[in-house]
């Protein structure tokens, strides 16, 4: 590569910084030891500053704004209209799904966990009425059988006992659920 002819066509992307690092490195060498391609170069160089100085720059202040004016004029299909519309909006909607979906978590879990509760407080008010002497009496003893024995089957003419008997004191709670015969 030594030959001045081809360290000449290289002047130009040299001056650029656009050759490979090992065609930089000949090319720089060359120039060293050759006065006359070194000229070249400064040439090639004062006609590269020559011609930039010479245009004028066009005015840029307010070029972007225009652009974007021009761009906003432009009629957009329904689709695309629609579809903008939707990416608006689709943060709004996925929030009010969320809510919409953790309010419901909650009533189920609300639901499934207070259930068994409120229906033990809604049919024990129904037990105790059941369970209430039918004499006046207030006290287990009336509701339980007057038998010597809890073996001995009732006749058919006495009442029989309620099936399930609870007590007034709110000390104690005494449930007695008489023998299945």
């Amino acid at each position: 590569m030594a030959a001045c002819a081809q360290v000449q066509l290289l002047l130009g992307p040299f001056d650029d910084g656009e050759l490979e690092p090992h065609e930089m490195e000949e090319v720089a060498l060359h120039i060293v030891s050759c006065n006359e391609c070194k000229a070249a170069l400064d040439d090639y160089r004062s006609l590269g500053v020559a011609l930039r100085d010479c245009l004028e720059l066009p005015n840029t202040d307010g070029f972007t704004a225009a652009v974007l004016s021009r761009i906003e004029r432009i009629p957009q299909p329904w689709w695309a209209r629609w579809r903008a519309f939707l990416d608006a909006s689709g943060e709004h909607v996925a929030a009010a799904v969320s809510l919409v979906a953790t309010g419901a978590l909650a009533a189920l879990l609300t639901v499934w966990l207070v259930a068994p509760y409120a229906h033990h407080l809604f049919h024990r008010a129904q037990n105790v009425s059941a369970a209430a002497p039918r004499d006046g009496h207030d006290d287990l003893a009336s509701a339980m059988p007057e038998t010597a024995d809890a073996g001995i089957a009732l006749s058919s003419d006495q009442p029989k006992p309620a099936m399930l008997a609870l007590s007034n004191d709110p000390t104690t709670t005494v449930i007695w659920v008489p023998n299945q015969p």
